[in-house]
């Protein structure tokens, strides 16, 4: 049994999902008296599926009550949109201990396909997973607003953009570093050959994505020098060409 407890639409939309899958999901007539009211999420055996949108403090505050409670938090991210409903959400989820059977069946009946979701790590790791894709979705718009396929390239103010897309790589790369220093890794002393070795595994693999993403991200940025030279380069080969000066 699932038991939806909030008043989020994305509990709606799952919640249609598992029913037509053939599962109960039904609002309890009573909440257990140790779960707060205005938390968002299911109730399943031995465990609380979070779907809650907020920081990951709030989050830890979760998962540790859980736990003297003696349920395993799981935390579940995805951009809740209403088409998911029927065709699925790209789900993330972390969980500092492997997830209960109950957990994976609410993630297989709600993904687009079974196992078409994503462990990240521990309790927060899909939090982190989750604003990593939205800031690289946010630089792709940026640069579709300022480079339409039908701009002439010569054109376009080249240094504008890259500042822009540097100053989203910063908050990137800040972020990354706290998530590392959260889970007591040094983000500056990591081998690149071994960073890029697990990062390659499948992320099924994996057993903490995000740390592995976290790594790989600090280690590019470690490159920006080298980038902005290059780029500056191609910058040049872009600008139109001056006619030649008459005599």
């Amino acid at each position: 049994m699932f038991q939806p407890h909030g008043t989020s639409p994305q509990l709606h939309w799952t919640c249609q999902r598992l029913l037509a899958a053939g599962l109960p999901c039904q609002v309890p007539g009573e909440s257990p008296l140790w779960l707060p009211p205005d938390w968002e999420g299911y109730l399943a055996e031995n465990c609380w599926l979070d779907l809650a949108t907020d920081d990951s403090q709030a989050l830890a505050t979760r998962s540790g009550h859980c736990l003297q409670h003696g349920k395993q938090l799981v935390e579940i991210c995805a951009s809740w949109q209403p088409q998911g409903e029927v065709l699925g959400f790209m789900l993330l989820c972390g969980s500092s201990a492997p997830l209960s059977p109950a957990a994976v069946q609410w993630l297989d009946h709600c993904a687009p396909l079974a196992g078409a979701w994503l462990h990240c790590g521990p309790s927060g790791s899909a939090r982190y997973t989750h604003h990593v894709m939205q800031a690289l979705q946010h630089a792709w718009q940026v640069a579709w607003q300022q480079c339409p396929p039908t701009a002439n390239p010569q054109l376009l103010d080249w240094e504008a953009l890259m500042q822009q897309q540097w100053q989203i790589a910063d908050k990137l790369l800040q972020l990354s570093q706290a998530y590392l220093r959260s889970h007591g890794i040094a983000p500056d002393t990591a081998d690149s050959a071994s960073v890029r070795q697990r990062f390659a595994l499948p992320p099924a693999s994996q057993t903490h994505f995000a740390a592995n993403l976290a790594l790989l991200i600090v280690l590019a940025m470690q490159q920006r020098d080298t980038l902005h030279d290059i780029l500056q380069q191609v910058f040049a080969a872009l600008q139109p060409k001056q006619p030649p000066k008459a005599d």
